[in-house]
């Protein structure tokens, strides 16, 4: 399928004990598409499975048996993640660190070079709104500025696909209606896909939605 940016085709993946026993089955003959241009919502309780799968997608997990393929290559084709911007459920940043020197240390990551970095910096931290805090250490940022800089460091890199996992986790209702329209004006040039276990998240937001539970689909 040509628009199709993300190919899934019975991914399983099985998670085994010292022994080689099994241990959980975290994903069940998953099969999916996501097309450009959409916002794609994985909904499900915790534990369903829907990180496990985000893991997959970008080559941190390796599945048990089935494809995936991404922007046309394969999961394992680590060259793929250029173009991929990823917002994992916690973001991993260095609270030493400000917004600028973050944003420029992830940029470096990417190779970007450095009149780009600082252009695309600017721009994210205006985009994320948190300009005015842009010196400060991120160990003195409250759970929702540092889930904002989380999203910019995802698009640092300009990606076409956004893997967004619980991006509102822990916010408030103020913080999270900003995230969702941050998400809203990004989809207008990107694919997303998001994953949460919020019903009314993926209302506001998302194109197509699937429910998954125990690693299998239950409402498409």
């Amino acid at each position: 399928m040509s628009d199709a940016v993300i190919e899934i085709r019975n991914l399983s993946k099985i998670y085994r004990d010292f022994w080689g026993r099994k241990k959980v089955q975290a994903v069940k003959s998953l099969s999916l598409d996501v097309m450009k241009g959409e916002v794609f919502g994985l909904l499900g309780p915790n534990g369903s499975g829907k990180t496990t799968t985000m893991k997959m997608l970008l080559g941190l997990l390796f599945p048990t048996s089935g494809e995936m393929k991404i922007l046309g290559k394969p999961a394992s084709d680590v060259s793929k993640n250029e173009k991929i911007g990823y917002l994992p459920e916690e973001s991993y940043l260095y609270r030493f660190l400000n917004a600028d020197e973050t944003l420029d240390f992830y940029g470096r990551l990417f190779r970007l070079p450095k009149d780009v970095r600082r252009a695309r910096t600017q721009e994210l931290l205006q985009l994320v709104g948190v300009t005015t805090a842009k010196r400060r250490r991120l160990r003195e940022y409250s759970k929702g500025m540092t889930r904002r800089i989380g999203l910019a460091q995802a698009l640092i890199n300009d990606p076409d696909l956004i893997i967004l996992d619980e991006p509102t986790s822990g916010l408030d209702p103020n913080q999270t209606f900003d995230v969702r329209e941050l998400i809203l004006s990004l989809a207008k040039t990107k694919t997303i896909l998001l994953s949460t276990h919020i019903l009314t998240e993926v209302k506001a937001v998302c194109n197509r939605v699937i429910l998954i539970n125990n690693g299998r689909v239950v409402l498409d």
